[in-house]
């Protein structure tokens, strides 16, 4: 490669092989080189030019001269020109592959790790990022069916990651579907609960005592009390007593024509009850009437809780034929999916994808006693040979891709 660049006219002093360069010293000379554009051209391996290679400044284009065994390692090698730094804003990546070659499972290897790595990192289909994991195992796919040179399989590989984005796309449909479907039912639920509350509040509005300025009485433990301050320290000795008894829940007496309770909530405070076709919190204070003060204000705030509960109806109704319209609406790009779906089962059935091609040749060769003798001895040849570091020719196996 380096006499043939030659031959097209680059200096051979600007055409380095990076094994020449041991030092730590001589690599950061190198580097330094490169960068400055003294070195056009710079071969190395994916150990020798992978992290701490700082070369990225003026590079234009990266070539992978063959597969590599891991995906971190094609990631490692574009990580040395796709990179901050780089003062080309468009920059190329080349991968070679030789049709009809062992090429073709080199790249199907990559494509399978890819895909594993993308499904742990993620774990979820309908997140984006998902795109962008399997967008690199996508472009191995690509080079393995231009590698094997038959042209459906180039159109597999386009067909599966169109068919992979919009399943994507169409789960994520799927599960908007069911969550529309689950906010209409609480939509539903939350309407009924609000009309029921205010029907019943507007019975508790129509059976209400006034209890305002010198109308004041409130009956406790038997007896009725006019005095605010006398009642609230009451309602403040009885909620101590209660304070230790988390969710328990004591008659009182009663007040404004309502049953009155004291409670002691999960955060060990104490709250009053009024009872009638709705329950009603008010709070206890630190002074007595403060607490009375508390009492009177949940009662004479029934009018305020009636207009919220109306306008929380009313959204609620707005809400509820937001989502209906929503219901059942079918994915837009359905046909489009079916049509590929068919086109994909077109194209393996004309692969023959779904046979196992390597089991009958075996078969086909266990038949013949001579024949598979032969072919014994040759596999040991051929470890022989790989063991001496010989590249050799072998007979051509069917991968299934």
């Amino acid at each position: 490669m380096a006499d043939k660049l030659q031959a097209r006219g680059i200096p051979e002093r600007e055409i380095v092989f990076i094994q020449g360069y041991d030092s730590d010293a001589s690599k950061l000379a190198l580097f330094k080189d490169v960068r400055a554009g003294k070195v056009r051209v710079l071969f190395g391996s994916t150990q020798k030019m992978g992290s701490g290679t700082n070369v990225q400044e003026r590079l234009i284009a990266l070539h992978h001269l063959d597969a590599p065994w891991r995906p971190a390692d094609v990631e490692q090698r574009e990580r040395r020109i796709l990179r901050q730094g780089n003062k080309n804003p468009v920059v190329s990546v080349f991968r070679y592959v030789t049709e009809g070659s062992f090429d073709a499972y080199m790249w199907q290897t990559l494509e399978t790790k890819a895909k594993f790595i993308a499904q742990v990192m993620t774990g979820d289909m309908t997140i984006r990022r998902v795109e962008d994991l399997d967008s690199a195992a996508l472009t191995y796919a690509e080079v393995k069916a231009i590698a094997s040179g038959n042209p459906l399989v180039i159109e597999k590989a386009q067909v599966d990651a169109e068919l992979m984005r919009l399943t994507r796309l169409r789960s994520a449909h799927a599960e908007e579907q069911y969550r529309i479907r689950s906010n209409l039912r609480h939509a539903h639920d939350d309407a009924a609960t609000f009309t029921t509350r205010l029907d019943n509040l507007r019975q508790d509005i129509s059976a209400r005592e006034d209890t305002s300025g010198d109308k004041f009485s409130i009956f406790l433990d038997g007896e009725t009390v006019t005095n605010r301050g006398i009642a609230g320290e009451f309602l403040i000795r009885r909620a101590e007593k209660l304070k230790n008894c988390v969710g328990e829940e004591v008659r009182v007496g009663r007040f404004a024509g309502f049953e009155l309770f004291v409670r002691t909530n999960l955060a060990g405070e104490a709250d009053l009850v009024l009872r009638g076709q709705n329950s009603y919190a008010a709070r206890v204070t630190d002074t007595a009437l403060g607490t009375i003060r508390s009492l009177e204000a949940t009662v004479q705030g029934f009018e305020g809780r009636a207009t919220k509960l109306e306008a929380d109806i009313a959204d609620t109704h707005k809400r509820t034929k937001e989502l209906e319209t929503k219901v059942g609406v079918p994915f837009e790009k359905e046909e489009h999916y079916q049509q590929l779906c068919r086109r994909q089962s077109e194209i393996e059935e004309q692969l023959d994808l779904t046979k196992n091609q390597a089991p009958s040749q075996v078969e086909a060769d266990s038949q013949d006693d001579t024949t598979r003798k032969n072919s014994e001895t040759q596999d040991r040849t051929v470890r022989q040979k790989r063991c001496a570091g010989v590249t050799v020719c072998c007979r051509p196996v069917k991968v299934k891709l």
